[in-house]
């Protein structure tokens, strides 16, 4: 039996992973709190989108840099004022183009700087013999992925429950105001989750019988 293709596959798929197959909303489950309370219009998504990969990517690379040198104690300290800074410095940028997003995202804006999908990634890289090269891909690809998933489930329930898209009416016959509650939240991630995984086996399944054509 050759299973060739399926080992290239998975080789190759380690460096998208953390859009996709491990994304951190949709399969790990990290960062759920802003999936479920924040993302309920577009222009939250993209600007706590931006706030975080602005923060995770330089963030891990410094945990990829130091995590072997320092006590870990003292990297928990740095990587958490690290963190802050990024936040702080992002937050600055992303005022001019979204001036009202800031003061409606809150509590979630400072949040970032600890929140689980940063932390479980630093602590990754931060063990034996750490790449940067791999924690800058991680750092990329996780925040990409988180960037999709809230920025899709954003869409979807501004659409269905506020028929609008970035903040402009859209001609929509049914308007569903539930989506707009935490717990709407939490059961279109569990549907884009149950989806998100039923790909994956799907892609897994076709790339074996691709490779294995008299399997029956």
């Amino acid at each position: 039996m050759n299973l060739k293709k399926v080992r290239t596959y998975k080789k190759y798929s380690r460096y998208w992973e953390g859009f996709f197959s491990k994304n951190p909303v949709l399969i790990s489950g990290l960062a759920l709190p802003f999936a479920v309370m924040v993302s309920v219009n577009l222009k939250s998504a993209v600007a706590l989108s931006i706030t975080m990969a602005g923060t995770v990517i330089p963030t891990v690379l410094l945990a990829s840099l130091i995590g072997q040198k320092l006590p870990k104690w003292i990297c928990a300290i740095i990587y958490t004022v690290f963190s802050m800074v990024m936040v702080v410095t992002c937050a600055a940028l992303i005022l001019p183009m979204f001036p009202e997003i800031v003061d409606a995202l809150g509590v979630y804006i400072p949040i970032v700087a600890v929140n689980t999908m940063l932390l479980w990634l630093c602590s990754k890289y931060s063990s034996d013999k750490p790449s940067p090269w791999m924690a800058l891909v991680d750092a990329v690809m996780y925040s990409l992925g988180f960037a999709f998933a809230i920025c899709l489930i954003s869409l979807l329930r501004e659409y269905f429950g506020n028929n609008t898209i970035w903040g402009v009416a859209v001609n929509f016959p049914i308007k569903f105001s539930g989506l707009q509650i935490a717990f709407a939240g939490f059961i279109l991630v569990a549907f884009l989750n149950a989806g998100f995984r039923g790909l994956k086996r799907l892609i897994l399944f076709a790339v074996y019988r691709h490779s294995n054509p008299k399997v029956t």
